[in-house]
């Protein structure tokens, strides 16, 4: 068995206090031959412990099949001599490494130390943002790149198995260096790849509205139509730039603390429906609902009851559009929609005092971004 260690100085790219102020922490990867724990060998366990500004690296390297058990075995070492208190950080070793890590303890019948750790998948913490990002992959080599981190390594770990198979024959160090710095490159990024964390406190922050105006801008048709540019300043930096377009042409841009949004007003004709069908009639020749309070004083062959579909009272004006999902009471103002099951919905623009109380403020626009993230997620 090989071992190789270095030391380093650093600094992490997210707060240490937000992760619980733990004695230290510690990145972990292993490279293997297979997936399957029962058919394949473990040939390198990496880690990477700091208290975020030290950083000391350990790898364990098995020169031959045979050497299996030492490796398992000097990671136990390592393990036990560290302080209490240790956060356990990986990427997707919930799907791969501590269960395949659990099997060969268990098959070399020594204690496996890395349940008692609390742990944190940094994949999993990023993967509801991939839609958000971009992202066609989530691969750490992807989101290496989203982050603008730099790797050397030109292999996956699929593709060093036949690099192993050949070192095993050769001993090459060529291929060795290739091996180790696979693995080397995977620990040493990932406290960098603590800086996407920041994304989940970003898209939970409370936003201030900081400008509001409207702007006459050219459709794709070459017409004009007036938008509303809104500024918002966030309490936190993003760590690469962001933008999305939702279906009824919402833009939203977002850099370090600042976020825009592009809000076409469209001139339209929507529907208002209301929520207790029971208490309503519907007019065909009017195609409107009436409560039936008014409604008893129509003649019954102009009436029906009112159904889900059609419980409605059209209007025609300029419209805001806002996010499915926007956590808005229907109460407090009034929503429309093209037909009931449309996601999103909109609010008639208008500008007088009851209409600026709402929309000019943080609150609203809070809830508009937050909803525009759960729509991208």
């Amino acid at each position: 068995m090989r071992t190789i260690t270095d030391a380093y100085t650093g600094t992490l790219p997210y707060s240490y206090e937000k992760l619980g102020n733990p004695a230290g922490l510690l990145f972990f990867d292993i490279e293997t031959t297979g997936l399957s724990a029962r058919t394949s060998q473990l040939y390198l366990i990496g880690c990477l412990f700091t208290d975020g500004a030290s950083f000391r690296l350990h790898q364990w390297f098995a020169e031959n099949a045979a050497d299996e058990p030492a490796v398992l075995t000097a990671f136990h070492e390592y393990l036990q001599a560290l302080p209490p208190g240790v956060l356990l950080l990986h990427f997707n070793g919930n799907g791969f490494d501590l269960p395949y890590l659990r099997q060969k303890y268990e098959r070399y019948k020594q204690p496996f130390l890395l349940d008692s750790f609390e742990h944190m998948d940094l994949y999993r913490s990023i993967r509801p943002y991939k839609a958000v990002l971009g992202l066609a992959s989530l691969r750490q080599k992807a989101i290496e790149e989203y982050l603008c981190i730099d790797r050397t390594d030109p292999f996956d770990g699929g593709q060093l198995i036949a690099v192993y198979e050949e070192y095993l024959a050769t001993h090459s160090p060529l291929g060795l260096k290739a091996l180790l710095l696979h693995n080397d490159e995977d620990v040493r990024n990932m406290p960098k790849l603590l800086a996407a964390l920041n994304l989940d406190d970003y898209m939970k922050a409370d936003y201030t509205l900081s400008e509001q105006t409207l702007h006459a801008a050219a459709a794709l048709d070459g017409s004009s139509r007036t938008e509303l540019l809104v500024s918002l300043q966030s309490p936190v930096s993003l760590p690469r730039p962001i933008s999305l377009r939702l279906d009824c042409g919402v833009y939203l841009t977002a850099a370090k603390q600042r976020i825009r949004l592009a809000v076409p007003l469209c001139e339209q004709t929507l529907k208002h429906f209301f929520p207790n069908t029971k208490d309503y009639f519907y007019l065909p020749d009017e195609d409107r609902a009436v409560h039936k309070s008014v409604g008893v004083f129509v003649d019954p062959g102009h009436r029906q009851k009112a159904t889900k579909e059609n419980c409605y009272v059209k209007k025609t004006g300029v419209f805001l559009p806002c996010p499915d999902g926007m956590e808005l009471s229907e109460e407090s103002c009034v929503v429309f929609r093209r037909e009931r099951k449309e996601k999103g919905f909109y609010l008639e623009w208008e500008t007088n005092e009851e209409n600026a109380a709402l929309l000019f403020n943080s609150a609203f626009w809070n809830a508009y971004v937050h909803a525009m993230w759960k729509c991208r997620r």
